[in-house]
């Protein structure tokens, strides 16, 4: 579908191609917050380049689930996997998790698009555009998923009210958060606890 560059993030090599995300300070951010078990099971939606993804797997993730809207970045993803040597892993092009059944997760990974806009005339523009509020696909994928835990982040030029009153209704819990402030945004991510599903 598309030529695919090589370059390197943080430790990682990825495939990049000019439809899909190239990793960045929110990429980072998740980075920093992620922290998985030995044993668990992982989701990693809007997966783009699979970095947060292939970090899990080099963590020690027992199994990896990596799902994006963008057929470009599943094809991202795929070839970025191809370079390693983990075979627990598959790759879904799919919107949000609406072609997974029901099923709990232990992590759930989502760097959402978020900004206030809805620019989808192309692939590339699904990596950013958030809906009029910023939050609105992260509001939906935290009203659908499963997950124990879940790391995700958000921009201050979104609408962060509304997005804390969805987490408080949903009776989600946030236990960590780091931000990261460029120019004019803030970038916070979070680690939420699900404790509907566990305590852990």
């Amino acid at each position: 579908m598309s030529s695919f560059r090589i370059i390197k993030f943080n430790k990682y090599k990825l495939c990049i191609n000019d439809e899909t995300y190239e990793p960045s300070d929110d990429t980072e951010l998740l980075l920093d917050i992620l922290r998985v078990n030995k044993g668990e099971i992982v989701i990693d939606v809007g997966s783009g380049s699979g970095i947060l993804g292939l970090h899990s797997l080099s963590l020690g993730a027992k199994e990896v689930f990596f799902v994006d809207i963008n057929p470009y970045a599943t094809e991202a993803t795929l070839c970025t996997l191809k370079m390693y040597s983990f075979t627990n892993y598959h790759v879904i092009n799919c919107d949000l998790i609406n072609c997974i059944r029901d099923f709990e997760f232990d992590i759930a990974i989502f760097n959402p698009p978020y900004l206030p806009y809805e620019e989808y005339d192309k692939w590339i523009g699904y990596s950013w555009s958030g809906g009029k509020s910023g939050v609105d696909i992260l509001v939906k994928f935290l009203h659908m998923i499963k997950a124990k835990r879940v790391y995700t982040l958000y921009s201050s030029l979104g609408d962060e009210e509304y997005l804390m009153s969805v987490i408080k209704k949903l009776k989600f819990r946030i236990v960590s958060k780091k931000e990261r402030t460029i120019g004019f945004e803030t970038l916070t991510a979070l680690e939420i606890y699900n404790d509907k599903i566990s305590n852990s």
